[in-house]
């Protein structure tokens, strides 16, 4: 029968792989796969962009920090205007010269190296922004993969109750069947269309919150391509939750230890006075203009200040890296135990839904369809049982919808770091 070959093709598959679905204009409207969602929404992402424009900031850093500090040049004019001996000129004296700060304890290496470790701040930043944005559009992308198979769905069962009101209105007419049965079956039409137009809409926002990740606000004349299937077994919570520690949110804490050893450093060696020499010529204007050399050294006697308050909050911002780590791993493994149970309960549901109770109703509908090649049904039991499997397709839809939810949470919570995108 032709209505349940076409029942009979319905299929999903999960596990949507990037770089695995090839990209192909589709009519008037243009398929877009997860890896060319994702390409476009990293292209178009401002966050991406402030984050390239602060890691130049931070080169400009980098390159400040390596500077020596400038010597100065100076002049001094002493004894003129005065009285007696000093009246006018006559006791005149200037001196010019040039001094120059001399760093002590390496500091010059370790503001540099202090710098550097910032600058990899941002670069992990972007690594976190990248995961997050790819979880994203991992997201919105199989919402619009399992909007657009709902849409399909609801076109299905509208033409199913299309053709139970026709048989309807066949039967009424030969008088075999009441005039409620009919208006019933107009019913069931209208509920049919009135779901059809709001699994459309649901469409149409799905698609525009997959846009607006890549900025293009107006985007709707497009599809996805992609298959959204389950996985046969699903991977262990403990290595889950061991995976964790692979994660950028988690990684980028080592990178934030050692800047903070790097600011640690660098307020101790400020503990440890510069000194200051400077050095020039004085012109003595008296017995006929003499000249002479001046030297000296500067150096700073830290009797008060140590640097001590500033070394101890360095030591403590050090060791409250810890307790930040810890703190977001915990919250991180909540989530993820909150989004794996979710995700085996649907696994669990959708497995039971498409091996048990689907092949059942498939057969069911081959019998009657058999049966009614032979006349021992009437198309409205054949109608009946398209009903109850388009049914039992909506409950694996709306099972498979909410795994594919959970599954793309705990994927954004476990992402590997992978600096290649």
């Amino acid at each position: 029968m032709h209505l349940y070959s076409t029942l009979s093709t319905y299929t999903l598959i999960l596990g949507v792989s990037a770089g695995t679905l090839p990209a192909e204009p589709i009519g008037a409207t243009q398929a877009i796969t997860l890896q060319t969602a994702l390409h476009r929404a990293i292209q178009n992402d401002p966050r991406l962009g402030l984050n390239a424009t602060l890691a130049d900031a931070a080169d400009g850093q980098i390159e400040q920090a390596d500077l020596p500090p400038n010597p100065v040049i100076g002049a001094e004019v002493e004894n003129f205007l005065g009285t007696g001996p000093i009246t006018g000129v006559q006791g005149l004296e200037v001196t010019l010269g040039i001094s120059q700060v001399i760093e002590t304890a390496d500091k010059q290496a370790r503001r540099t190296a202090l710098a550097r470790r910032e600058r990899d701040l941002v670069d992990w930043q972007r690594e976190v922004r990248l995961s997050e944005l790819e979880a994203e559009v991992r997201a919105s992308f199989i919402n619009v993969l399992l909007a657009q198979q709902s849409v399909s769905l609801r076109h299905e069962q509208l033409e199913l109750a299309g053709l139970s009101e026709q048989e309807t209105a066949r039967l009424v007419e030969a008088a075999r069947s009441p005039q409620v049965e009919l208006t019933r079956a107009a019913l069931a039409v209208r509920q049919q269309r009135y779901t059809l137009e709001q699994a459309q809409r649901q469409l149409a926002v799905a698609k525009a919150n997959l846009a607006m990740l890549w900025g293009d606000e107006a985007a709707t004349d497009f599809t996805v391509e992609g298959a959204v299937g389950i996985e046969p077994d699903l991977p262990a919570f403990a290595d889950l939750a061991a995976s964790l520690t692979n994660t950028a949110h988690l990684a980028q804490y080592e990178a934030l230890r050692s800047s903070r050893e790097a600011a640690l450093e660098l307020e101790k060696a400020q503990a440890v006075p510069d000194f200051e020499v400077f050095a020039g010529g004085r012109y003595f204007n008296e017995d006929n203009g003499n000249f002479g050399f001046v030297a000296g050294v500067e150096v700073p006697w830290p009797l008060f200040d140590r640097n001590q308050g500033n070394i101890r909050t360095a030591r403590a911002q050090l060791r409250a890296v810890e307790y930040e780590r810890e703190a977001l791993r915990r919250e991180m493994l909540i989530r993820l135990n909150r989004s794996y149970q979710a995700l085996v309960s649907a696994h669990a549901e959708a497995q039971s839904v498409r091996e048990q109770l689907m092949p059942s109703a498939e057969q069911a509908l081959a019998d009657v369809s058999a049966g009614y090649d032979r006349g021992q049904y009437t198309q409205l039991d054949v109608l009946t049982s398209c009903e109850t499997l388009f049914d039992i397709r909506e409950a694996y839809l709306d099972a498979l919808q909410r795994y594919a939810a959970a599954q793309a949470e705990v994927q954004a919570l476990t992402r590997p770091v992978n600096r290649s995108l």
